[in-house]
């Protein structure tokens, strides 16, 4: 296997180098025609100033013709113009620098200020018990990577550590190749192949074999920090990129935007090496997301979730909730949000899939920091529930539910389940009926009401409503200003 690996890295240095020879050989021959196009340039102009003169001398008609065919000829046979090949975007603003001995591990609430430079390795940070996730916040959509901390245990952990340090944020995809089927970034001082890096190395371990979906990233070198996220089986890179260890796999749905992406690719004029895309890509963030691995946090419900709330976070399942309210007793959602709390009383009699459903994950934490992300007052409604995004485009919490009724009409201080055309597709994603606009909706009807808010709570959406502002990049219009953050919603229950 070992000989299989160093037969594979010297195939790869061998094509890089014949890429590299080529390259230069073209520059050498481009250089060189462009000293014979200069010289024929001029040789041509003398020639046709010569010859205009004698013209003028004799006489003779029609110069402003001859001229004019002359200079249409000069400019058919110029090379055109290297136009439209995109700009990178600049790079962030710098962050700060951190000469602890040994890096501490961020905080996972977030850092009170991005961190972009290090004098160390970051200490252990990450359990070795839990799943871990890396979830790319970008322009193009969501990339969720499920991490092998197995295998790569301290490139993991050094990649989760810069994640939760912000060192990714509003970095952009610098470099595209559909030939090696990649995109590559990572690179938050420069926006390009050439940036310092987070200032440590780690051990690198490269893979016996590259495949689709791998998220690949440079842990040693001239390079280290910057990533490669797979789009193709047969991987080569195109450009100088050292130490490259494989980090975890690309979900199935997450692949499209790193194809969507690719297919935005434009040549770089100056190179054979691939490109960029015609519009920048832009990774806001990225998430470091676990699953408790215990029977009590794992994807493969075996029951009910703590009704006080001491069990882990929980944001994918395999199936809809088990029912674990009790039709006998009172269920409240508290929402304890920056802008205020607001009391909610499940509706179990009318809608006991649909409260239930909503408890469950309310007890699993699933909305738990996350952002009322949209106000609309066209329509009266505030929407919210959307751990990984903080959008619709949210992939959810793995399964939908079914509708429960229709016909349903709409009045300030409801809670309403959000939902696609289609129908039993709601899952999580939730709205507040927050004033009369919302009986727009009645012509549709069929958003499932599952709670009522008491005066109070309604004072405080109203206000949180009246904070709309427009936003040009929010395909649903805008949002609260400032933003609301859900801290948790707890579930009380009586009687």
């Amino acid at each position: 296997m070992a000989t299989d690996k160093r037969q594979r890295q010297r195939a790869r240095r061998q094509v890089a180098q014949q890429r590299a020879k080529a390259t230069e050989t073209r520059g050498r021959i481009r250089s060189r025609g462009v000293r014979l196009a200069l010289i024929a340039a001029v040789i041509v102009a003398a020639a046709v100033i010569l010859w205009w003169w004698a013209q003028r001398d004799d006489g003779g008609g029609g110069e402003d013709a001859t001229v004019d065919d002359v200079v249409e000829g000069d400019g058919a046979n110029t090379a055109p113009d290297s136009v439209g090949f995109p700009d990178l975007p600049p790079p962030p603003a710098p962050g700060a620098a951190l000469v602890d001995e040994v890096t501490p591990c961020p905080d996972p609430a977030g850092p009170p200020l991005r961190v972009t430079s290090f004098a160390s390795a970051p200490a252990q940070c990450l359990d070795p018990d839990l799943d871990y996730a890396a979830v790319f916040d970008t322009t193009l959509g969501e990339i969720r990577v499920a991490l092998d901390y197995a295998a790569n245990p301290e490139a993991v952990n050094a990649f989760a550590a810069l994640a939760g340090y912000g060192y990714y944020d509003d970095t952009a995809v610098f470099y595209t190749d559909p030939d090696g089927g990649y995109l590559w970034g990572g690179s938050p001082h420069t926006n390009d192949a050439e940036d310092p890096g987070p200032g440590f190395t780690v051990a690198a371990t490269e893979p016996e074999e590259y495949r689709q979906g791998q998220l690949l990233w440079s842990s040693e070198g001239d390079s280290t920090g910057q990533f490669i996220l797979l789009a193709a089986d047969d991987f080569l890179a195109s450009q100088p990129v050292s130490g490259l260890t494989s980090l975890g796999q690309i979900s199935d749905g997450s692949l499209s935007v790193v194809l969507d992406a690719l297919a935005l690719h434009v040549d770089d004029p100056e190179t054979t090496y691939g490109g960029r895309p015609s519009e920048a890509v832009v990774v806001n963030s990225i998430d470091i997301q676990t699953n408790d691995s215990t029977p009590e946090g794992s994807i493969a419900m075996s029951g009910c979730p703590p009704a006080d709330g001491s069990g882990p976070r929980v944001l994918d399942f395999d199936g809809p909730q088990p029912m674990c309210l009790d039709a006998a007793k009172q269920y409240t959602a508290v929402f304890d949000t920056t802008a205020g709390e607001m009391r909610i009383a499940l509706d179990t009699v009318n809608t006991p899939v649909t409260a239930n459903n909503f408890a469950v994950l309310a007890r699993y934490h699933y909305y738990d920091n996350t952002l009322l992300f949209r106000t609309d007052p066209s329509i009266g409604i505030i929407q919210g529930g959307s751990p990984r995004t903080n959008s619709p485009s949210d992939p959810g919490p793995g399964y939908t539910i079914a509708d429960e009724g229709s016909g349903f009409t709409y009045e300030p201080g409801q809670i309403v389940m959000a939902r696609t055309g289609a129908p039993n597709s709601a899952g999580a994603q939730f709205f507040f009926a927050v004033n009369e606009n919302t009986a727009r909706l009645n012509d549709q009807g069929t958003y499932v009401v599952f709670g009522q808010m008491d005066a109070a709570s309604l004072a405080v959406a109203e206000a949180i409503l009246a904070s709309h502002v427009d936003q040009p990049n929010n395909s649903l219009g805008g949002g609260p200003e400032p933003q609301v953050i859900v801290n948790s919603v707890t579930i009380e229950e009586s009687g």
